[in-house]
């Protein structure tokens, strides 16, 4: 799928204060149709890119009652963003992550060749949001020079890499035999992980 850049929504949204009024998708439209790379862009192709990308946590839209939502930039002048959004978020994911694992038949996690069955990968796929949250965090942090919130972001991630170290151990347990299997696919995820 052929996503609109993150950098042309980057460029889109400003960066504003969270007490002030963000962009509502209407006007960020407008935006991104008059933008500088001058290309036209489909609507609902935008919406759902700019969803994709809140849920990754490039952005934040705040919504009050029955109000357009709000986009925001996270990085913004020393916003908490992660108490308020990033942390639930996480939670929700890791949920989904330990439900969908419980409803997997352990016994057919591996064909008969040893490799993954195509619902053990879809499954580890659910870790890619949250590697990309974490790495947007960690720029977030790079960038960031209050000294709060950054100790709040440093917990945060290594909480997040030391659950998907618990589910990468928990897959590792399920089968002597395709340890090996186990580790090649977890090797994608550009942290470290320890079996």
């Amino acid at each position: 799928m052929n996503r609109i850049p993150l950098d042309v929504f980057v460029n889109a949204i400003p960066k504003t204060d969270i007490s002030e009024k963000g962009i509502k998708f209407n006007n960020l439209y407008k935006v991104l149709l008059n933008g500088k790379t001058g290309t036209r862009y489909n609507r609902n192709n935008a919406l759902r890119d700019l969803t994709y990308y809140v849920e990754l946590g490039n952005f934040f839209k705040i919504q009050n009652e029955n109000h357009q939502p709000q986009y925001y930039q996270t990085n913004v002048n020393n916003y908490d963003y992660v108490t308020e959004y990033i942390r639930p978020l996480l939670d929700r994911k890791f949920k989904t992550i330990s439900d969908n694992w419980k409803k997997l038949n352990k016994k057919k996690l591996f064909l008969k060749t040893g490799k993954p069955s195509k619902k053990l990968e879809k499954w580890i796929e659910e870790f890619d949001s949250i590697v990309t949250i974490t790495q947007n965090l960690m720029w977030t942090r790079e960038t960031t020079k209050n000294e709060t919130l950054n100790e709040k972001y440093s917990l945060i991630i290594q909480g997040t890499i030391y659950k998907i170290n618990e589910f990468a151990k928990l897959v590792h347990s399920t089968s002597k035999k395709n340890e090996r299997y186990v580790e090649s696919v977890f090797a994608r995820i550009p942290f470290t992980i320890k079996f």
